[in-house]
């Protein structure tokens, strides 16, 4: 049997990636944001459906000679996170290292070198699509969102270069939680109108004599 997060026991790489558990539907694409991305708004175009991974979508790019990027991803609602998908150009821009926080919102480069990661993996330089890195699942059960920080690509600082992605994806399932909490908030509030009876609807204001 293969193991490993990503390079099995036998050294090699294995494409496992299962389209059926894709968490792209639930990612709130709109509040997607990355620092130090060069063109502004890139990261939005890097998470899509399995279907669209392919062909030609405005890449992720960091700033010139600085490979970091910290990647903000929220979810509509809750989800749990079975593993990461991140592909970059083939080559020394291709990130190395990604470390991930859950639930953490507003980090800047200072917060996420200070604040220890939930997870954190080594990337393929050779990555595909299809290649997924398994996440620590008792750890990411009730995530609204994450935060990535790629801290290097495979340029290294003997040629450093920017750090350019493709394609991100999650693995998992979504719950019902966040959506829950708002019914249960709407159906405590929501009261009839006209019903003519105080403290209930527009009764309340006909019973004050509004």
């Amino acid at each position: 049997m293969h193991r490993g997060p990503f390079r099995c026991e036998c050294g090699e790489l294995h494409d496992t990636y299962d389209e059926s558990n894709d968490l792209e539907p639930y990612i709130h694409t709109d509040g997607v944001t990355c620092l130090n991305e060069s063109v502004p708004g890139a990261c939005r175009h890097v998470f899509r459906p399995l279907a669209r991974r392919r062909g030609e979508h405005l890449e992720l790019r960091s700033d010139d000679d600085d490979p970091e990027l910290l990647i903000h991803v929220p979810f509509t609602v809750a989800v749990k996170v079975r593993s990461l998908v991140i592909v970059g150009e083939p080559g020394s821009s291709a990130p190395a290292h990604v470390r991930a926080f859950v639930n953490h919102d507003g980090l800047d480069f200072s917060d996420a070198a200070r604040l220890p990661p939930v997870q954190e993996w080594d990337l393929a330089r050779e990555a595909t699509v299809e290649l997924e890195y398994p996440t620590l699942r008792a750890k990411f059960q009730n995530v609204q969102s994450i935060t990535l920080h790629v801290t290097a690509n495979h340029g290294g600082t003997a040629e450093p270069c920017a750090t350019s992605i493709c394609y991100i994806a999650f693995q998992g399932e979504g719950t019902a939680n966040k959506r829950g909490i708002v019914d249960a908030i709407y159906e405590v509030q929501a009261v009839p109108e006209n019903t003519g009876v105080p403290g209930l609807g527009m009764g309340t204001a006909d019973a004050a004599g509004f």
